[in-house]
């Protein structure tokens, strides 16, 4: 009996220290997940926690269809209907326009667990939302120096309930979009749009892989908002990501550099330092003019697709005419200011956009700046600072505006026609003069859309 009470003793004591290294062998990422899972009421089969946000946050999976009841649903229309209030019973199943949300207080943890479940293609997956209070166990999740589970803080915690509803009504679309490579430029800025939306919505994870899916056809990028959206992904600590949007835009762009003693992305500080020896840019002055070209198209695309796609919503796209019109304001300011100070910057000291940037900025400018700006940019086209294609199309946009019949034939009228040509026999041969392809293919463009 000894003997075996002893053996008894020993396994006891084996499986003890077994379970003491495993425990005090897992992360704290492991610890706090596991301790999650155990008190979801259904079985999670996959888990992707979502990097930054205000609250820990994890999206799941599953293969089949949970049918556990919610605490509410969230209707398309934004209507939070709780179950079981006033013999309320919970729905029977769970429709695809529905969201599905559970609420799980614990006390001895101090936390407050929202689940949201949504429908893709019959099966259940959805985000988890933990709200925890600052504990030793859990440093690094634990957000808040208050007790969430509390009922004295009900309402604030119910406050921050109602911002994961507006955010899990933003996430829902999401689950049955079906997103794909730009075939278009009209392609790229839709997915451009799409992905700063989301990450305005502080939906990271899925700005992520929009900005990534918006990257994957060179032709259609512009090369400055690889840098932007690198700039956003390293805002919310994702430095990976934000270091493989610059290598994509070094890949495109031989002479993108940052300066390699300023730059905070070291990794790249070599790179960057060969590239400062080969090219010497004023790359203060560069990168405004990038800032400046790309909030110009930006602006004015942004209108333009969505009086396009919502041609009914008056009141948002009079929104985005005023702010694009307002962003044009704001460039003539700046790039007058930078006239002033430098003359017509040359590729030589502001690189391709950089260049263009200035006469972009005049060609979206009223009639009376375009005059006034014309003197200079023959200046420059003269002395080689810039091709005489952007001369051409200027001329052509003033001739237009006042009323004159267009030497180049760059520019369409009001019904979506080809303007009135100065000289038909004659316009291939400027055209060539200048680097355009003859007339025909672009009345053929023209004619396509």
């Amino acid at each position: 009996m000894h003997m075996k009470s002893k053996t008894i003793y020993s396994i006891i004591l084996l499986v003890w220290l077994f379970a003491g290294c495993k425990s005090s062998s897992m992360t704290e990422l492991q610890g706090f997940e596991r301790s999650i899972l155990q008190e979801i009421p259904f079985r999670v089969d996959s888990i992707s926690w979502l990097t930054a946000g205000d609250l820990p946050a994890f999206r799941f999976a599953n293969t089949e269809y949970v049918d556990v009841a919610p605490d509410a649903e969230i209707r398309p229309d934004g209507d939070y209907w709780v179950c079981n209030m006033f013999d309320a019973a919970p729905p029977a199943h769970q429709a695809d326009d529905n969201i599905w949300r559970n609420v799980l207080v614990s006390h001895k943890k101090q936390r407050v667990v929202c689940i949201d479940r949504y429908l893709q293609q019959g099966r259940t997956v959805g985000y988890c939302y933990v709200m925890q209070s600052e504990r030793k166990e859990y440093p690094t999740y634990g957000t808040f120096h208050w007790d969430v589970s509390d009922s004295r803080n009900i309402e604030m915690v119910g406050v921050m309930l109602d911002d994961l509803k507006d955010i899990a009504m933003k996430r829902h679309p999401m689950n049955h979009a079906k997103l794909a490579s730009p075939a278009s430029q009209d392609d790229y800025w839709n997915l451009i749009f799409h992905a700063d939306s989301l990450f305005e919505a502080r939906l990271y994870d899925e700005a992520r892989q929009t900005y990534k899916l918006a990257f994957t056809e060179d032709r259609y990028i512009l090369p400055s908002q690889l840098s932007t959206a690198a700039n956003k992904m390293a805002s919310i600590g994702d430095n990976q990501m934000a270091l493989a949007f610059l290598r994509h835009r070094l890949a495109m762009e031989k002479d993108f550099y940052e300066d390699p003693l300023t730059t905070t992305y070291t990794q790249l500080s070599d790179t960057f330092q060969l590239r400062s020896h080969q090219w010497h840019y004023d790359l203060t002055l560069k990168k405004t003019l990038e800032s400046i070209f790309e909030r110009d198209q930006y602006d004015r695309l942004l209108w333009s697709h969505a009086v396009k796609n919502n041609p009914d919503d008056t009141e948002r796209n009079e929104q985005l005419a005023q702010r694009a019109l307002m962003t044009d304001s704001l460039n003539l300011v700046h790039v007058g200011n930078i006239i002033s100070q430098y003359g017509y910057p040359p590729k030589e000291l502001v690189g391709e956009f950089g260049n263009q940037a200035v006469w972009l900025v005049f060609q979206h400018a009223n009639l009376e700046y375009q005059k006034r700006f014309l003197p200079q940019l023959e200046t420059a086209v003269a002395h080689g600072v810039i091709a005489p294609l952007f001369l051409a199309l200027l001329r052509d946009r003033i001739d237009v505006r006042e009323g004159r019949p267009q030497r180049y034939g760059t520019q369409i009228d009001g019904t979506g026609k080809l303007a009135p040509l100065l000289d038909p026999s004659r316009v291939n041969q400027w055209r060539q003069e200048v680097g355009l392809p003859a007339i025909d293919q672009l009345e053929k463009h023209i004619s396509a859309h």
